[in-house]
């Protein structure tokens, strides 16, 4: 009795989440799956179709392409992200001098709005008016760097740096406060039994923070495999489709195509595929809890 008056309690609190859950997700959600069922004209006109388009979606090269660029752009940009991003929080966490300057600079490009990080590193990125390519020109390595964004084996890589560069804080934020919270007198028994810095950070205080690290792996390739705003402005999904991302085609198919069903159809078979490298992710990651 006493535990379901205590569920009975939490339901209004639970309440406005449900709401905005339903009305921003679970609706959104039930209306593109109705219309991934039918087939669109460029007149506005609908045809039921059933299943058909998912058929297609799986029998698409393009779309398979678009997938596997952003399972790419997740693992480089991750590969780019998760190192620097720990290194620092762990540098923050050792107290530097001068840590108020440093922790502005990392953090000021998180307040920008990401069009106009896009923009800003298209043009540092442009081998004309940019900042790399004409630099290495000057001192005569300009045949050592390609013409980043225009290039199908450098595009991807440069999207994921600008993304990673503008989003970094963030990150360094989280994993800063999962260092501030591991127990003190485990590290403090570590220094007196002899241990060094790095042993402690490596052996202790990595694994101590597994879960933690499993969740923002989980989030980051979540958040990634639905990028749209920087490949969309840098280079619009080319050249030559080498950085066309699933989002990116979505778009471009109910836009440029008015091809409703068949875009809805690649979202609604994208929310799948994000649940299962959610959950495979964390099934993969999970390890048994550490008592501390």
């Amino acid at each position: 009795m006493f535990a379901r008056s205590q569920r009975l309690i939490t339901i209004p609190f639970l309440l406005p989440a449900l709401v905005l859950l339903g009305t921003f997700f679970l609706f959104p959600l039930g209306r593109t799956f109705v219309i991934s069922l039918s087939e669109y004209t460029r007149t506005g006109r609908s045809t039921l179709v059933g299943f058909e388009n998912y058929v297609n979606v799986f029998g698409d090269g393009d779309y398979l392409n678009s997938l596997r660029n952003a399972i790419l752009l997740a693992v480089i940009g991750g590969c780019m992200l998760f190192p620097p991003a720990i290194a620092i929080a762990w540098a923050f966490h050792h107290r530097l001098h001068g840590e108020r300057i440093f922790r502005f600079l990392i953090f000021s490009p998180v307040v920008l709005s990401v069009a106009v990080v896009a923009l800003m590193w298209t043009f540092i990125f442009h081998p004309t008016f940019g900042l790399i390519n004409p630099s290495f020109a000057a001192i005569g390595l300009g045949d050592l760097i390609p013409v980043l964004l225009g290039d199908p084996r450098t595009a991807l890589p440069a999207v994921a740096f600008a993304a990673v560069w503008h989003g970094i804080g963030i990150w360094i934020i989280l994993i800063s406060a999962g260092f501030a919270r591991l127990p003190g007198e485990v590290i403090e028994a570590a220094r007196i039994d002899g241990a060094g810095e790095w042993q402690i950070f490596w052996r202790i205080m990595l694994p101590m923070m597994s879960d933690l690290f499993r969740v923002l792996i989980v989030l980051w390739f979540v958040q990634s495999l639905q990028a749209f705003a920087f490949v969309f402005i840098m280079t619009d999904g080319g050249p030559f489709g080498s950085t066309e991302i699933t989002a990116t085609l979505m778009y471009r198919t109910a836009t440029d195509q008015a091809d409703y069903g068949y875009a809805a159809a690649m979202g609604i078979v994208l929310v799948l595929i994000l649940l299962v490298v959610a959950l495979g992710l964390n099934r993969l990651l999970k390890r048994d809890d550490l008592e501390y």
